[in-house]
């Protein structure tokens, strides 16, 4: 009988083996990986992103993944999966759960249809896995997982699919219903989709008469906002963001670009509220506009 109950054990170990294995590739993460989102609001607001995984690092025992932006839904930048469980946990600083300090609970990717998960926070006390089956995605069939969260004001629903990852999410924000879904990724050096991963955009063919740099929509923005801006010649180009103090805080734009009209992003989800300030900047043109970032 000790054999038996041994052998069991064993079976039921490289099972759930075999099920952390399969769990994890729901949400690929490795240093290098990218990802570009579209992002579309019910009031015709929309703009593309990317999402690229920066470096790994180690707090406290555990391997953590530093995304250089949120991911879809609002997940967080420093994440990481539980390989005995399956979930996916965000690290933060306050409002994290007792059983997991510095820690919430994202998704439990192990989950089957129907199950349910509570999590400590006021913000998404319910999870729930409400689908499971295939989608197709950039040119494959792709088994996929969607999970949906419950909080006191609104829902999120966000899919993950085998082998890529977050690849949709809806959920309601500050400009209505909002959608974000993949539009192409490189994962482990394979690239699926739309591979132009670059954080500019030139959205149309026509040459602009004069230089032109608009103010960024929405404004107030969180925490992304889109900026526009206009080269009438092939120009060294950079668009770059500053801090009140006029401290520089990010590049956007550091490169020669053709003549065109431009759209980028600017993701202000790791500051602080308050005035910030974009300047566009070439050989013969420069224009600086302000920005509100309003957690």
């Amino acid at each position: 009988m000790n054999k038996l109950i041994v052998i069991l054990l064993v079976l039921v170990a490289i099972k759930a083996s075999a099920l952390d294995t399969n769990t994890a590739k729901y949400f690929p993460l490795a240093v290098g990986n990218v990802y570009k989102y579209h992002y579309g609001a019910s009031n015709g607001y929309q703009y593309d992103y990317k999402v690229r995984i920066v470096k790994d690092t180690i707090i406290g025992s555990k391997k953590y993944f530093i995304a250089n932006q949120y991911f879809p839904g609002s997940i967080g930048q420093i994440i990481r999966m539980d390989s005995i469980s399956g979930n996916i946990y965000s690290r933060q600083n306050s409002e994290y759960c007792s059983y997991s300090p510095f820690e919430v609970l994202v998704d439990s990717l192990r989950a089957r249809k129907g199950d349910t998960t509570l999590v400590c926070t006021y913000y998404t006390p319910k999870h729930y896995c409400a689908d499971t089956g295939f989608v197709s995605l950039l040119g494959n069939q792709v088994k996929r997982k969607v999970f949906h969260r419950y909080t006191m004001e609104t829902s999120t629903s966000i899919t993950y699919g085998l082998d890529f990852g977050i690849i949709f999410a809806t959920y309601s924000d500050f400009w209505g219903i909002a959608s974000e879904s993949l539009q192409g990724c490189c994962i482990n050096g394979v690239l699926y989709g739309d591979t132009i991963l670059t954080d500019v955009k030139n959205i149309t063919a026509e040459v602009p008469l004069n230089y032109l740099l608009s103010q960024n929509y929405p404004n107030p923005f969180n925490p992304r906002t889109a900026i526009r801006f206009s080269l009438p010649v092939v120009i060294f180009s950079s668009l770059k963001i500053f801090d009140i103090t006029g401290n520089e805080v990010q590049t956007l734009v550091n490169e020669r670009l053709q003549a065109g009209t431009y759209v980028t992003t600017f993701d202000g989800s790791g500051l602080n509220s308050g005035v910030y300030f974009y300047r566009l900047q070439t050989e013969s043109y420069t224009e600086t506009k302000r920005m509100i970032l309003m957690k």
